[in-house]
């Protein structure tokens, strides 16, 4: 047994499951979701737009799955189901049943039609095998290290037990309705992470079973942020030591923000007048560059509602809420959906984007604008428009202004993409950080004109153009040519 599961027997006799229940942050969480359920109109659409959201988001739940896929079942599931060959038989057929659907989706779509059924320890064993391949437990000690130094132990002789504990006392507490479904999911989750039972994925599929357990109680799923990793793993040693209230507090707060993002998307797009004629869908939080788009495209911003969903887990409640305009509105002629460029394969995330848009009818009115390089910005880093508004500038001397500024940002681009893509494929197995960080700089030296971060590098060269020019106020290229034509905007003006 662990010392961090002891520290968890140990902390249940200091404050129960119902004593965690009576924290604020509870009592938030739960006005916040039954808001959001009047506006959804009952649970199974908010369901269906959890699941799209979720689908959307696949890459943050499912980061360093392995790329091959394992026909045969592990060892710890056959050894359950050898008492019964048809149940054996069932799992496997079911396991590669979810497969087939490609196994970045596998996991989600296994995850979502647990929420109506009950969770058993076969489904948890055959959820490892279908995200890493292996279905058994470890048969041999592994060691976890905290910031401060200290090493935690864990053992693999009283897996089987703990799990079985684990799994009894979820019944048992899942029927006791003055305890929080949000403290049961939390709870479960560190509890797993504390028995530690396989080699690898404990922390993705304690976390995607904390999503399960959220799912099954009506609320959204949710990612632990980038910038709010170092926080997560703080409340987790905080909590090896016998606390569960900043835990609790660390996730009832990002269900608070997922659940405030739904509501105000809401209450802006039910604001919005009859009159205009088309909604702009964009990931950015600031919408000025979208809108300079729309303006140098000859739109009248006047018709134009520009909505920002903010991150691409939102994107199904921004078409959902679409779907809300268009039925209010007899004037709406046109959705456009903007999403930058980023580590997402972009064809991938335009099927699924098309599958949504149909299943609400608004696939004829809709066009999905995803960035031909980084971000939008991007666009005006074009010589022959450089050359169209300022023919003092060669095109030649053009492009050497934006190789230049290319060059002089690159550590910000470099930055940038480091950020994005540390937990992504196979950067996040990489346990060494200056390894990580070499291979994506790396990747950015393989091509930086694919990668590199517009927005700073639009800046620089409006910068080094005014200098060339002798300006005192500093030029802008966000301005109208020819040659900054995006074939998405022209599709949704026809």
């Amino acid at each position: 047994m662990s010392d961090i599961y002891i520290s968890w027997q140990q902390a249940e006799k200091k404050m129960t499951e119902e004593k965690l229940s009576e924290l604020n942050i509870i009592s938030e969480v739960d006005t916040l979701k039954a808001k959001v359920e009047e506006l959804g109109q009952g649970n199974s659409t908010l369901l269906k737009i959890a699941q799209e959201s979720f689908i959307i988001g696949s890459k943050s739940h499912l980061n360093s799955l392995n790329p091959e896929i394992r026909e045969e079942l592990g060892l710890q599931l056959d050894y359950l189901t050898q008492q019964d060959p048809r149940l054996k038989s069932y799992y496997i057929e079911k396991k590669n049943r979810y497969l087939s659907l490609g196994k970045s989706f596998a996991s989600i779509s296994f995850l979502f039609d647990l929420v109506d059924v009950e969770f058993t320890l076969l489904d948890l064993l055959l959820l490892q095998e279908i995200l890493m391949d292996s279905g058994e437990y470890r048969q041999a000690k592994v060691y976890i290290q905290h910031p401060d130094g200290s090493k935690i132990e864990f053992d693999y002789k009283t897996i089987d037990t703990e799990l079985n504990k684990l799994f009894q006392w979820y019944y048992r507490v899942n029927k006791n309705n003055k305890i929080s479904s949000l403290v049961v999911a939390v709870l479960f989750h560190y509890k797993m992470v504390s028995i530690h039972p396989f080699l690898d994925g404990n922390g993705r599929i304690s976390r995607l079973i904390l999503n399960l357990i959220l799912l099954k109680n009506g609320f959204f799923p949710i990612t632990i942020p980038n910038e709010k990793r170092k926080e997560y793993y703080e409340t987790l040693v905080i909590a090896d030591n016998g606390n569960f209230e900043p835990l609790i507090e660390y996730f009832g707060k990002l269900i608070v923000d997922k659940l405030n993002q739904y509501l105000s998307l809401a209450e802006e797009l039910d604001n919005i007048e009859d009159n205009k004629e088309y909604l702009v869908l964009t990931e950015d939080g600031n919408t000025e560059m979208i809108c300079k788009l729309l303006e140098i495209h000859k739109m009248d911003l006047d018709k134009i509602q520009v909505e920002s969903y903010d991150g691409k887990d939102n994107l199904a409640s921004a078409i959902f809420f679409a779907k809300k305009l268009k039925e209010k509105s007899k004037n709406l002629r046109g959705i456009l959906i903007h999403r930058d460029r980023d580590n997402d394969n972009p064809q991938q995330l335009n099927q699924i984007i098309a599958r949504q848009l149909k299943n609400y009818q608004l696939d004829s009115i809709t066009t999905t604008l995803i960035t031909k390089f980084y971000d939008i910005e991007s666009y005006f880093l074009n010589f022959q428009h450089i050359n169209k508004i300022y023919p003092s500038i060669t095109v030649e001397r053009a492009k050497e202004l934006i190789e230049q500024a290319t060059t002089e940002t690159e550590p910000t681009s470099k930055a940038k993409l480091r950020k994005a893509y540390t937990q992504y494929g196979k950067y996040d197995k990489m346990d060494d950080p200056k390894q990580k960080a070499d291979e994506i700089d790396a990747l950015y030296d393989t091509d930086p004109i694919k990668y590199r971060y517009g927005k700073d590098v639009l800046f620089r060269l409006e910068e080094l153009i005014t200098t060339e020019l002798q300006l005192t106020d500093k030029i802008s290229l966000t301005t109208l040519s020819e040659f900054i034509k995006v074939s998405e905007i022209e599709k949704l003006k026809a």
